[in-house]
Protein backbone atom coordinates (compact mmCIF):
# COMPACT_ATOMS: atom_id res chain seq x y z
CA UNK A 1 0.00 0.00 0.00
CA UNK A 2 1.28 3.21 -0.77
CA UNK A 3 1.21 6.12 1.87
CA UNK A 4 1.07 9.45 0.61
CA UNK A 5 3.77 11.54 1.33
CA UNK A 6 4.42 14.38 3.93
CA UNK A 7 5.41 17.63 3.64
CA UNK A 8 8.16 18.32 5.66
CA UNK A 9 7.74 22.09 6.55
CA UNK A 10 11.01 24.07 7.73
CA UNK A 11 10.41 26.05 10.54
CA UNK A 12 11.16 29.84 9.83
CA UNK A 13 15.09 31.08 10.92
CA UNK A 14 14.99 32.77 14.24
CA UNK A 15 14.77 36.68 14.17
CA UNK A 16 18.49 38.31 14.73
CA UNK A 17 17.03 40.86 17.26
CA UNK A 18 20.07 42.62 17.31
CA UNK A 19 20.00 43.24 13.68
CA UNK A 20 16.23 44.07 13.59
CA UNK A 21 17.49 47.20 16.18
CA UNK A 22 20.36 48.31 13.85
CA UNK A 23 17.64 48.56 10.60
CA UNK A 24 15.32 50.60 12.77
CA UNK A 25 18.20 53.00 14.52
CA UNK A 26 19.26 53.41 10.93
CA UNK A 27 15.68 53.88 9.27
CA UNK A 28 15.44 56.42 12.20
CA UNK A 29 18.94 58.12 11.79
CA UNK A 30 17.82 59.09 7.91
CA UNK A 31 14.59 60.13 8.88
CA UNK A 32 16.30 62.89 11.19
CA UNK A 33 18.13 64.08 8.41
CA UNK A 34 15.22 63.88 5.72
CA UNK A 35 13.50 66.27 8.68
CA UNK A 36 16.57 68.24 8.88
CA UNK A 37 16.96 68.86 4.80
CA UNK A 38 13.30 69.79 4.64
CA UNK A 39 13.38 72.31 7.14
CA UNK A 40 16.78 73.95 5.91
CA UNK A 41 14.88 73.83 2.43
CA UNK A 42 11.70 75.69 3.87
CA UNK A 43 13.97 78.14 5.67
CA UNK A 44 15.90 78.86 2.23
CA UNK A 45 12.23 79.60 0.45
CA UNK A 46 11.12 81.58 3.07
CA UNK A 47 14.38 83.83 2.99
CA UNK A 48 14.01 83.92 -0.97
CA UNK A 49 10.45 85.52 -0.19
CA UNK A 50 10.92 88.17 2.61
CA UNK A 51 10.74 92.02 2.54
CA UNK A 52 11.50 93.78 6.07
CA UNK A 53 11.35 92.64 9.14
CA UNK A 54 8.87 92.13 12.44
CA UNK A 55 8.47 95.15 14.62
CA UNK A 56 8.10 94.90 18.36
CA UNK A 57 5.55 93.87 19.83
CA UNK A 58 4.84 90.81 17.50
CA UNK A 59 1.22 89.88 16.99
CA UNK A 60 -0.48 86.58 16.16
CA UNK A 61 0.73 84.36 13.93
CA UNK A 62 0.43 85.17 10.29
CA UNK A 63 -0.28 88.85 11.30
CA UNK A 64 0.15 90.73 7.99
CA UNK A 65 1.80 93.99 7.27
CA UNK A 66 -0.29 96.71 5.37
CA UNK A 67 1.68 97.73 2.21
CA UNK A 68 -0.34 100.89 0.81
CA UNK A 69 0.87 100.02 -2.24
CA UNK A 70 -0.67 96.62 -2.75
CA UNK A 71 -3.15 95.12 -4.63
CA UNK A 72 -6.40 94.90 -3.09
CA UNK A 73 -6.44 90.76 -2.66
CA UNK A 74 -2.98 90.46 -4.00
CA UNK A 75 -0.15 89.17 -2.16
CA UNK A 76 0.76 90.77 1.13
CA UNK A 77 3.74 90.16 3.99
CA UNK A 78 2.73 88.28 7.14
CA UNK A 79 4.83 88.14 10.79
CA UNK A 80 5.95 84.51 10.86
CA UNK A 81 8.56 84.97 13.27
CA UNK A 82 9.39 86.67 16.43
CA UNK A 83 10.50 90.70 16.52
CA UNK A 84 13.45 90.91 13.96
CA UNK A 85 12.45 88.42 11.87
CA UNK A 86 11.81 88.62 8.17
CA UNK A 87 8.27 89.19 6.85
CA UNK A 88 7.32 86.54 4.16
CA UNK A 89 5.15 86.71 1.24
CA UNK A 90 1.96 85.06 1.95
CA UNK A 91 1.76 83.68 -1.29
CA UNK A 92 4.40 81.72 -0.93
CA UNK A 93 2.79 79.49 1.62
CA UNK A 94 0.32 78.05 -0.62
CA UNK A 95 3.26 76.74 -3.22
CA UNK A 96 5.86 75.12 -0.43
CA UNK A 97 2.91 73.75 1.34
CA UNK A 98 1.74 71.76 -1.54
CA UNK A 99 5.20 70.47 -2.82
CA UNK A 100 5.28 69.02 0.77
CA UNK A 101 1.71 67.59 0.85
CA UNK A 102 0.56 69.94 3.27
CA UNK A 103 -2.56 71.82 3.51
CA UNK A 104 -1.82 75.89 4.21
CA UNK A 105 -2.87 75.51 7.69
CA UNK A 106 0.01 73.35 8.19
CA UNK A 107 2.82 74.26 5.89
CA UNK A 108 2.20 78.23 7.48
CA UNK A 109 3.17 77.76 10.93
CA UNK A 110 6.20 75.12 9.20
CA UNK A 111 7.38 78.05 7.80
CA UNK A 112 7.04 80.18 11.09
CA UNK A 113 9.17 77.97 12.82
CA UNK A 114 12.00 77.55 10.23
CA UNK A 115 11.94 81.41 9.93
CA UNK A 116 11.89 81.79 13.74
CA UNK A 117 14.71 78.74 14.54
CA UNK A 118 17.28 80.35 11.91
CA UNK A 119 16.92 84.06 12.91
CA UNK A 120 15.89 84.38 16.15
CA UNK A 121 17.41 81.38 17.68
CA UNK A 122 20.77 80.84 15.78
CA UNK A 123 22.43 78.14 18.84
CA UNK A 124 19.22 76.23 18.71
CA UNK A 125 19.52 75.97 14.72
CA UNK A 126 22.53 74.83 14.68
CA UNK A 127 21.71 72.49 17.20
CA UNK A 128 19.02 71.18 14.51
CA UNK A 129 21.55 70.71 11.34
CA UNK A 130 24.10 68.68 13.62
CA UNK A 131 20.86 65.70 12.59
CA UNK A 132 21.84 65.78 9.38
CA UNK A 133 24.93 64.00 10.16
CA UNK A 134 24.67 60.15 11.77
CA UNK A 135 28.44 60.96 13.44
CA UNK A 136 26.53 63.97 15.44
CA UNK A 137 23.39 63.08 16.03
CA UNK A 138 23.45 62.00 19.47
CA UNK A 139 23.24 65.52 20.53
CA UNK A 140 21.31 66.91 17.48
CA UNK A 141 18.03 68.73 18.67
CA UNK A 142 15.06 67.20 16.93
CA UNK A 143 13.12 69.42 14.50
CA UNK A 144 9.65 68.27 16.24
CA UNK A 145 11.20 69.71 19.46
CA UNK A 146 12.46 72.36 17.96
CA UNK A 147 9.34 73.51 16.44
CA UNK A 148 7.76 73.29 20.25
CA UNK A 149 10.26 75.87 21.55
CA UNK A 150 10.33 78.33 18.54
CA UNK A 151 6.23 78.28 19.05
CA UNK A 152 6.68 79.15 22.73
CA UNK A 153 9.72 81.85 21.83
CA UNK A 154 7.73 83.62 18.84
CA UNK A 155 6.18 86.28 21.01
CA UNK A 156 9.52 86.95 23.09
CA UNK A 157 10.89 90.14 22.20
CA UNK A 158 14.88 89.99 20.82
CA UNK A 159 16.68 90.18 24.06
CA UNK A 160 14.31 87.20 25.40
CA UNK A 161 14.21 84.77 22.51
CA UNK A 162 18.77 85.03 22.98
CA UNK A 163 18.16 84.62 26.51
CA UNK A 164 16.02 81.25 25.56
CA UNK A 165 18.38 80.17 22.78
CA UNK A 166 22.08 80.91 25.27
CA UNK A 167 20.92 79.18 28.24
CA UNK A 168 19.29 76.43 26.22
CA UNK A 169 21.07 75.58 23.10
CA UNK A 170 23.67 73.27 25.23
CA UNK A 171 20.92 71.06 26.27
CA UNK A 172 18.10 71.28 24.21
CA UNK A 173 18.32 67.57 22.86
CA UNK A 174 17.98 66.36 26.21
CA UNK A 175 15.37 69.25 27.85
CA UNK A 176 11.91 68.21 28.94
CA UNK A 177 9.49 70.50 27.53
CA UNK A 178 8.62 72.32 31.38
CA UNK A 179 11.52 72.99 31.51
CA UNK A 180 11.69 75.15 28.20
CA UNK A 181 8.32 76.39 29.81
CA UNK A 182 9.62 77.74 32.83
CA UNK A 183 12.57 79.49 30.89
CA UNK A 184 10.57 81.35 28.36
CA UNK A 185 8.14 82.01 31.66
CA UNK A 186 11.61 83.39 33.21
CA UNK A 187 12.57 85.38 29.69
CA UNK A 188 9.06 86.99 29.72
CA UNK A 189 9.39 87.91 33.13
CA UNK A 190 13.01 89.28 32.82
CA UNK A 191 12.38 90.95 29.36
CA UNK A 192 8.86 92.06 29.28
CA UNK A 193 7.46 92.46 32.83
CA UNK A 194 4.41 94.23 31.31
CA UNK A 195 3.49 91.43 29.24
CA UNK A 196 4.16 89.06 32.47
CA UNK A 197 1.56 91.33 34.69
CA UNK A 198 -0.99 90.67 31.34
CA UNK A 199 -0.78 87.03 31.39
CA UNK A 200 -2.93 86.33 33.84
CA UNK A 201 -5.59 88.88 31.87
CA UNK A 202 -5.00 86.84 28.94
CA UNK A 203 -6.18 84.19 30.62
CA UNK A 204 -9.58 85.02 30.71
CA UNK A 205 -9.01 85.73 26.66
CA UNK A 206 -7.91 82.17 26.31
CA UNK A 207 -11.31 80.78 27.27
CA UNK A 208 -12.64 78.39 24.85
CA UNK A 209 -15.76 75.87 24.14
CA UNK A 210 -15.77 73.76 21.14
CA UNK A 211 -17.66 70.72 19.85
CA UNK A 212 -15.85 68.90 16.84
CA UNK A 213 -17.87 68.34 14.44
CA UNK A 214 -15.26 65.59 12.76
CA UNK A 215 -16.23 61.91 14.11
CA UNK A 216 -15.01 60.64 16.98
CA UNK A 217 -13.98 56.88 15.26
CA UNK A 218 -12.79 57.39 12.18
CA UNK A 219 -13.46 53.55 11.35
CA UNK A 220 -17.36 53.96 12.30
CA UNK A 221 -18.24 57.51 11.09
CA UNK A 222 -21.70 56.48 11.14
CA UNK A 223 -21.71 56.33 14.98
CA UNK A 224 -23.15 59.58 15.60
CA UNK A 225 -20.97 61.12 18.34
CA UNK A 226 -18.23 63.72 18.12
CA UNK A 227 -16.01 65.32 20.48
CA UNK A 228 -16.26 67.92 22.93
CA UNK A 229 -13.49 70.08 25.07
CA UNK A 230 -13.16 73.73 25.64
CA UNK A 231 -11.16 75.54 28.85
CA UNK A 232 -13.41 77.66 31.38
CA UNK A 233 -13.19 79.92 34.09
CA UNK A 234 -12.58 77.07 37.13
CA UNK A 235 -16.24 79.08 38.96
CA UNK A 236 -18.43 77.76 35.67
CA UNK A 237 -16.75 74.88 35.16
CA UNK A 238 -17.29 73.55 38.53
CA UNK A 239 -21.18 75.03 37.81
CA UNK A 240 -21.50 72.98 34.59
CA UNK A 241 -19.94 69.92 36.85
CA UNK A 242 -22.72 70.24 39.64
CA UNK A 243 -25.65 70.94 36.95
CA UNK A 244 -24.20 67.95 34.64
CA UNK A 245 -24.16 65.64 37.70
CA UNK A 246 -27.39 66.87 38.52
CA UNK A 247 -29.22 66.09 35.59
CA UNK A 248 -27.44 63.04 34.95
CA UNK A 249 -29.03 61.96 38.22
CA UNK A 250 -32.05 62.95 37.38
CA UNK A 251 -31.77 61.01 34.28
CA UNK A 252 -31.23 57.65 36.21
CA UNK A 253 -33.95 58.44 38.44
CA UNK A 254 -36.10 58.65 35.85
CA UNK A 255 -35.44 55.12 34.85
CA UNK A 256 -32.28 55.72 32.44
CA UNK A 257 -30.27 52.11 32.59
CA UNK A 258 -27.23 53.89 30.94
CA UNK A 259 -23.57 53.95 32.80
CA UNK A 260 -22.85 57.01 34.40
CA UNK A 261 -20.55 58.63 32.06
CA UNK A 262 -23.30 58.17 28.96
CA UNK A 263 -25.66 59.72 31.31
CA UNK A 264 -23.78 62.54 31.58
CA UNK A 265 -23.29 62.98 28.13
CA UNK A 266 -26.87 62.89 28.05
CA UNK A 267 -27.12 65.70 30.25
CA UNK A 268 -25.18 68.23 28.43
CA UNK A 269 -27.59 67.79 25.66
CA UNK A 270 -30.53 68.09 27.97
CA UNK A 271 -28.83 71.31 28.99
CA UNK A 272 -27.71 72.59 25.72
CA UNK A 273 -31.94 71.93 24.91
CA UNK A 274 -33.73 73.48 27.59
CA UNK A 275 -31.20 75.64 28.70
CA UNK A 276 -31.27 78.32 26.07
CA UNK A 277 -32.59 81.46 27.80
CA UNK A 278 -30.65 83.59 30.33
CA UNK A 279 -32.72 84.00 33.89
CA UNK A 280 -31.20 87.69 34.55
CA UNK A 281 -32.42 88.52 38.13
CA UNK A 282 -32.76 92.04 39.12
CA UNK A 283 -34.07 93.37 42.46
CA UNK A 284 -37.40 92.84 44.12
CA UNK A 285 -39.02 96.25 44.25
CA UNK A 286 -40.64 95.43 47.33
CA UNK A 287 -37.48 94.59 49.45
CA UNK A 288 -34.95 95.90 47.56
CA UNK A 289 -33.10 92.19 47.81
CA UNK A 290 -31.76 90.40 44.86
CA UNK A 291 -33.53 88.42 43.21
CA UNK A 292 -33.64 85.12 40.70
CA UNK A 293 -36.85 85.99 39.05
CA UNK A 294 -36.00 87.59 35.78
CA UNK A 295 -38.12 91.20 34.96
CA UNK A 296 -41.49 90.59 32.90
CA UNK A 297 -39.71 92.74 29.95
CA UNK A 298 -36.45 90.73 30.00
CA UNK A 299 -34.45 90.18 26.90
CA UNK A 300 -34.16 86.32 26.20
CA UNK A 301 -31.99 84.77 23.25
CA UNK A 302 -33.46 81.61 21.85
CA UNK A 303 -31.41 78.72 20.43
CA UNK A 304 -29.82 79.29 17.60
CA UNK A 305 -30.79 76.97 14.79
CA UNK A 306 -28.77 74.43 13.89
CA UNK A 307 -28.89 73.61 10.16
CA UNK A 308 -27.92 69.88 9.38
CA UNK A 309 -27.59 69.15 5.17
CA UNK A 310 -28.60 65.73 5.12
CA UNK A 311 -28.87 63.38 2.25
CA UNK A 312 -31.11 60.00 2.12
CA UNK A 313 -31.70 57.78 -0.36
CA UNK A 314 -35.45 56.83 -0.75
CA UNK A 315 -34.80 53.19 0.88
CA UNK A 316 -33.32 54.71 3.79
CA UNK A 317 -36.79 56.85 4.64
CA UNK A 318 -39.04 53.93 3.73
CA UNK A 319 -36.98 51.13 5.57
CA UNK A 320 -38.69 51.70 9.04
CA UNK A 321 -42.02 50.57 7.39
CA UNK A 322 -40.31 47.86 5.08
CA UNK A 323 -37.32 46.98 7.20
CA UNK A 324 -33.62 47.77 5.68
CA UNK A 325 -32.82 47.94 1.99
CA UNK A 326 -30.73 46.12 -0.27
CA UNK A 327 -27.31 47.21 -0.49
CA UNK A 328 -26.49 48.03 -4.41
CA UNK A 329 -22.62 46.74 -3.80
CA UNK A 330 -23.16 43.91 -1.66
CA UNK A 331 -26.19 42.41 -2.46
CA UNK A 332 -27.30 42.03 1.09
CA UNK A 333 -29.43 44.07 3.28
CA UNK A 334 -27.97 45.96 6.01
CA UNK A 335 -28.88 49.18 7.62
CA UNK A 336 -29.54 52.16 5.73
CA UNK A 337 -26.91 55.11 5.77
CA UNK A 338 -27.01 58.70 5.47
CA UNK A 339 -24.61 61.66 4.58
CA UNK A 340 -24.38 64.43 6.93
CA UNK A 341 -22.98 67.33 4.38
CA UNK A 342 -21.53 69.52 7.06
CA UNK A 343 -19.04 67.29 8.71
CA UNK A 344 -18.86 64.92 5.34
CA UNK A 345 -19.46 61.86 7.33
CA UNK A 346 -21.83 58.94 7.36
CA UNK A 347 -24.56 58.53 10.12
CA UNK A 348 -27.37 56.06 10.08
CA UNK A 349 -31.16 56.48 9.21
CA UNK A 350 -32.07 55.64 12.59
CA UNK A 351 -29.86 58.35 14.18
CA UNK A 352 -31.42 60.97 11.75
CA UNK A 353 -34.99 59.65 12.65
CA UNK A 354 -34.06 60.34 16.35
CA UNK A 355 -32.78 63.72 15.83
CA UNK A 356 -36.28 64.24 13.85
CA UNK A 357 -38.30 63.25 16.72
CA UNK A 358 -36.88 65.76 19.07
CA UNK A 359 -39.67 68.37 19.99
CA UNK A 360 -39.33 71.69 18.11
CA UNK A 361 -37.12 69.85 15.15
CA UNK A 362 -37.85 71.79 11.85
CA UNK A 363 -37.98 69.44 8.61
CA UNK A 364 -37.22 70.67 5.38
CA UNK A 365 -37.10 68.37 2.40
CA UNK A 366 -35.88 69.76 -0.81
CA UNK A 367 -36.28 68.37 -4.08
CA UNK A 368 -33.85 66.24 -5.67
CA UNK A 369 -31.40 67.96 -7.71
CA UNK A 370 -29.98 66.48 -10.78
CA UNK A 371 -26.08 66.95 -10.81
CA UNK A 372 -25.78 65.81 -14.49
CA UNK A 373 -27.75 68.96 -15.66
CA UNK A 374 -25.84 71.92 -17.09
CA UNK A 375 -27.08 74.83 -16.15
CA UNK A 376 -25.92 78.79 -17.36
CA UNK A 377 -26.41 81.80 -17.39
CA UNK A 378 -24.67 84.74 -18.69
CA UNK A 379 -24.34 87.16 -15.84
CA UNK A 380 -21.28 87.29 -13.29
CA UNK A 381 -23.28 86.77 -10.03
CA UNK A 382 -24.20 82.85 -9.25
CA UNK A 383 -27.66 82.06 -8.85
CA UNK A 384 -28.70 79.78 -5.98
CA UNK A 385 -29.86 76.76 -8.20
CA UNK A 386 -26.13 76.46 -9.63
CA UNK A 387 -24.54 77.48 -6.44
CA UNK A 388 -26.21 74.68 -4.89
CA UNK A 389 -25.74 72.15 -7.53
CA UNK A 390 -21.61 73.11 -7.43
CA UNK A 391 -21.55 72.77 -4.05
CA UNK A 392 -22.96 69.11 -4.04
CA UNK A 393 -20.94 68.14 -7.14
CA UNK A 394 -18.31 68.73 -5.17
CA UNK A 395 -18.36 69.12 -1.23
CA UNK A 396 -14.73 70.71 -0.48
CA UNK A 397 -12.86 73.38 -1.47
CA UNK A 398 -10.94 72.05 -4.45
CA UNK A 399 -7.41 73.18 -4.01
CA UNK A 400 -4.42 70.74 -3.53
CA UNK A 401 -4.83 69.09 0.00
CA UNK A 402 -7.33 71.22 1.12
CA UNK A 403 -10.50 69.44 2.58
CA UNK A 404 -12.48 72.32 4.18
CA UNK A 405 -16.56 71.84 3.45
CA UNK A 406 -17.69 73.55 0.20
CA UNK A 407 -20.61 75.49 1.76
CA UNK A 408 -19.72 78.63 2.49
CA UNK A 409 -16.79 78.82 0.69
CA UNK A 410 -16.15 81.29 -2.42
CA UNK A 411 -17.62 79.71 -5.84
CA UNK A 412 -14.65 80.68 -8.91
CA UNK A 413 -14.80 81.08 -12.36
CA UNK A 414 -12.50 78.25 -13.23
CA UNK A 415 -12.25 80.30 -16.84
CA UNK A 416 -12.03 83.81 -16.18
CA UNK A 417 -15.21 86.09 -16.21
CA UNK A 418 -14.87 88.18 -19.36
CA UNK A 419 -17.66 91.31 -19.44
CA UNK A 420 -17.50 91.57 -23.12
CA UNK A 421 -18.65 88.48 -24.07
CA UNK A 422 -21.21 87.67 -26.81
CA UNK A 423 -24.65 86.88 -25.48
CA UNK A 424 -25.62 83.63 -24.48
CA UNK A 425 -21.72 82.55 -23.43
CA UNK A 426 -22.82 81.04 -20.40
CA UNK A 427 -19.70 81.84 -18.36
CA UNK A 428 -21.19 81.26 -15.25
CA UNK A 429 -22.05 77.69 -15.03
CA UNK A 430 -22.34 74.86 -12.95
CA UNK A 431 -19.06 73.39 -15.81
CA UNK A 432 -17.29 76.59 -15.09
CA UNK A 433 -17.53 77.26 -10.65
CA UNK A 434 -15.45 75.43 -8.38
CA UNK A 435 -15.48 76.29 -4.48
CA UNK A 436 -12.44 77.78 -3.20
CA UNK A 437 -11.76 78.96 0.06
CA UNK A 438 -10.77 82.64 0.39
CA UNK A 439 -7.16 82.61 0.44
CA UNK A 440 -6.72 80.03 -2.39
CA UNK A 441 -9.38 82.14 -4.63
CA UNK A 442 -6.85 84.88 -4.15
CA UNK A 443 -3.57 83.12 -4.96
CA UNK A 444 -5.74 81.61 -8.10
CA UNK A 445 -6.61 85.12 -9.13
CA UNK A 446 -3.55 87.38 -8.10
CA UNK A 447 -0.12 87.24 -8.89
CA UNK A 448 2.43 87.12 -6.18
CA UNK A 449 5.41 89.71 -7.40
CA UNK A 450 8.34 88.09 -5.01
CA UNK A 451 10.71 85.15 -6.53
CA UNK A 452 12.79 85.38 -9.79
CA UNK A 453 12.19 83.92 -13.07
CA UNK A 454 14.07 82.14 -14.96
CA UNK A 455 16.60 83.96 -17.31
CA UNK A 456 15.36 85.05 -20.78
CA UNK A 457 11.74 84.60 -19.69
CA UNK A 458 10.36 87.91 -19.15
CA UNK A 459 8.19 89.35 -16.17
CA UNK A 460 7.16 86.57 -14.33
CA UNK A 461 2.85 85.86 -14.17
CA UNK A 462 3.35 83.70 -10.28
CA UNK A 463 -0.41 82.57 -9.92
CA UNK A 464 -1.73 79.53 -9.25
CA UNK A 465 -3.87 77.83 -12.61
CA UNK A 466 -5.90 74.90 -12.70
CA UNK A 467 -8.23 73.08 -15.37
CA UNK A 468 -11.42 70.64 -14.90
CA UNK A 469 -12.06 67.69 -16.91
CA UNK A 470 -15.03 66.21 -17.79
CA UNK A 471 -13.71 62.83 -15.52
CA UNK A 472 -14.29 65.29 -12.45
CA UNK A 473 -10.71 66.14 -11.93
CA UNK A 474 -8.86 69.40 -11.13
CA UNK A 475 -5.04 69.34 -12.46
CA UNK A 476 -3.34 72.57 -10.72
CA UNK A 477 -0.46 74.20 -11.77
CA UNK A 478 1.53 76.29 -9.23
CA UNK A 479 3.51 79.10 -10.19
CA UNK A 480 6.87 77.22 -10.08
CA UNK A 481 5.36 74.72 -12.63
CA UNK A 482 4.55 71.55 -10.40
CA UNK A 483 1.24 69.85 -10.69
CA UNK A 484 -1.34 68.32 -8.64
CA UNK A 485 -4.54 66.45 -9.57
CA UNK A 486 -7.11 66.92 -7.17
CA UNK A 487 -9.99 64.50 -7.22
CA UNK A 488 -13.35 63.20 -4.88
CA UNK A 489 -10.33 60.89 -3.81
CA UNK A 490 -7.81 63.26 -2.73
CA UNK A 491 -4.53 65.08 -4.04
CA UNK A 492 -1.75 63.67 -6.21
CA UNK A 493 1.11 65.11 -7.15
CA UNK A 494 1.67 64.89 -11.26
CA UNK A 495 5.23 65.61 -11.41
Amino acid sequence: MNHPSTAVVEAPAPLDTTALLATARQAAAAQMAAEVATLVAVADWADAHTEGTVGDPVGPLGLWHENPQAVPGGDRFLELGGPGAPLVSEFCLYEISAALGRSVASGRPLVGDAIELRHRLPRLYSRVLAGADPATQKRALPVWRARKIAALTRSLPAEGADFVDRNLAPVAHRATMPTVERLVAEAIARFDPENAELDRADADAGRYFTVETTPVDAASPWAGVVPVHGTLDLADALDLQNAVQRVAADLAAAGCDADHDVRRSMAVGELARRQTALDLGGVDPASGAPSNVAPADSTRTPARAVVLYVHLSDTAITAHRSGPGIDPATGATGIDLARLENTRSLITADQVRDWCRAPGTKIVVKPVIDLAEHVAVDAYEIPDRIAERVRLDWPACAFPYCGRPARGLDLDHIEPYRSNAAPGAGQTSTDNLAPLCRGHHRVKTHPSPTGTSPPGSGPPDRRWRYQHDRLGTYTWTSPHGLRYAVDPTGTTPID
